[in-house]
C-alpha cells in the first residue's frame, strides 16, 4: 500500500479543516465551483473507466454491487445531511448540539472511499496503477469542500477551535483507515483478489455516483445553474478524456 497516498488525503483534509473555521458555515462560490468540478470528474471518471473495469471481472452481477452502494450512500446522506455535498445550511445560527449521527455518517462514507486506494494495484494487473491515482486525484478535490462544510459545522458547536480541528483530524484519517482496510481484505482474502477487489470498487463506485449526480444536478438557491458551475462541470468532464 502506498501511504503517501493517505498521508496526502490526511493533509488536504486537515488543512481545508483550517479554511472551514473562518468560512463559519459560509461556502463560498469558488468551493462550490471546485465541489462541481470534483463531483463532475468522479462521474466521468465512474462512467468511463471505473464501470468497464469493473464489469469485466464481475459481468452482470457488478450492478448489484454498484447499486449497494448508491443505497448505502442514500442511507448515509440522510445522517449526514449532505456534507458530502458541501451542505452546510441546514446547521448555521445558534449553538448546536454536537451531530453524532452526521459525523459517523461521514466517517463511513470517507472509509468506503478510501478502500479501492488500499492497493487493489498491487494485486492484479497494471490498470489498477492509473484507477487508484485517478481516483485518488478525484477524491483529493472533493475533499476539500467535505472538510470545510464539516469544520464549518463543528465551529457551532465547540467553542474552542482547538476541539473543531481534533474532530476533523479524526474525519481526516478515515480515509487511509479506509485504505488499510483495503489493503488487508485483500492481503487476506482466500477469494480471487481480482474479484474481491473489483466488489469493493463496485461499492465505491455507487457512492460517486450518487455523490456526484445530486453535485451535478442541484442547482443553486435561484434554481438556475450558474455559468461558473456549468463551466466547472464541463471541465471536470473534459478533464477525464485525457488522462
Amino acid at each position: 500500500m502506498n501511504w503517501y497516498y493517505g498521508i496526502g488525503l490526511f493533509s488536504i483534509s486537515t488543512l481545508a479543516g483550517f479554511g472551514g473555521i473562518y468560512l463559519h458555515g459560509r461556502l463560498t462560490r469558488d468551493v462550490k465551483v471546485l465541489l462541481a468540478f470534483s463531483g463532475a470528474y468522479l462521474f466521468a471518471l465512474a462512467i468511463m473507466h471505473l464501470l468497464p473495469e469493473i464489469y469485466i471481472h464481475l459481468g452482470h452481477e457488478a450492478g448489484y454491487y454498484v447499486l449497494g452502494g448508491f443505497i448505502i450512500q442514500m442511507v448515509m446522506d440522510y445522517f449526514s445531511r449532505g456534507v458530502e455535498h458541501g451542505h452546510v445550511h441546514h446547521h448555521v445560527g445558534d449553538k448546536m448540539t454536537f451531530p453524532l449521527s452526521l459525523f459517523i455518517s461521514l466517517i463511513l462514507h470517507s472509509i468506503i472511499e478510501g478502500l479501492p486506494l488500499g492497493g487493489g494495484f498491487d494485486h492484479s494487473h497494471g490498470g489498477h496503477q492509473f484507477e487508484t491515482e485517478s481516483l485518488l486525484v478525484g477524491l483529493a478535490i472533493h475533499k476539500i469542500p467535505e472538510a470545510l462544510a464539516l469544520a464549518a459545522i463543528l465551529y457551532h458547536v465547540f467553542a474552542k477551535k482547538k476541539k473543531v480541528m481534533l474532530h476533523v483530524g479524526i474525519y481526516a484519517l478515515a480515509t487511509p483507515l479506509g485504505m488499510f482496510l483495503g489493503h488487508t481484505i485483500l492481503d487476506e482474502s482466500n477469494m480471487d483478489v481480482t474479484r474481491v477487489y473489483s466488489i469493493i470498487l463496485s461499492l465505491a463506485v455507487g457512492i460517486f455516483l450518487h455523490v456526484s449526480t445530486t453535485i451535478i444536478f442541484e442547482a443553486d438557491e435561484d434554481h438556475r445553474l450558474s455559468w461558473r458551475k456549468a463551466l466547472a462541470i464541463i471541465l471536470g468532464l473534459t478533464l477525464v478524456l485525457f488522462i
